[in-house]
């Protein structure tokens, strides 16, 4: 099995690996800066716990919105370079649903 400091590792490679590109880097950025902090507040501090959880989903709805724009980009580019595989439809006995 793969520990998270690998993991961490391996991410943080890949985002220096790739130029800094930003949904590389950031995605890294969170997953260092969580596993790092997420046990230091206390189980009994509910409000810091909170407001660490409420920053790390508004940093992960940024991930989201960096992975939306790559894909948006791979959608761009010519149909006989793409490299990502999107359904258009779906035929099945006979039928289409399009």
């Amino acid at each position: 099995m793969t520990s998270a400091n690998d993991i961490l590792e391996e991410l943080a490679y890949n985002a220096n690996a790739s130029g800094n590109k930003p949904l590389e880097r950031r995605t890294a950025d969170l997953a260092i800066w969580f596993w790092q902090n997420h046990q230091r507040i206390p189980r009994d501090n509910l409000a810091a716990r909170q407001a660490f959880f409420e920053k790390a989903l508004w940093t992960f709805m940024e991930v989201n919105a960096l992975l939306v724009e790559r894909l948006h980009e791979v959608e761009a580019m010519k149909r006989g370079k793409s490299r990502l595989y999107l359904p258009r439809g779906l035929r099945a006995n006979g039928h289409d649903f399009t």
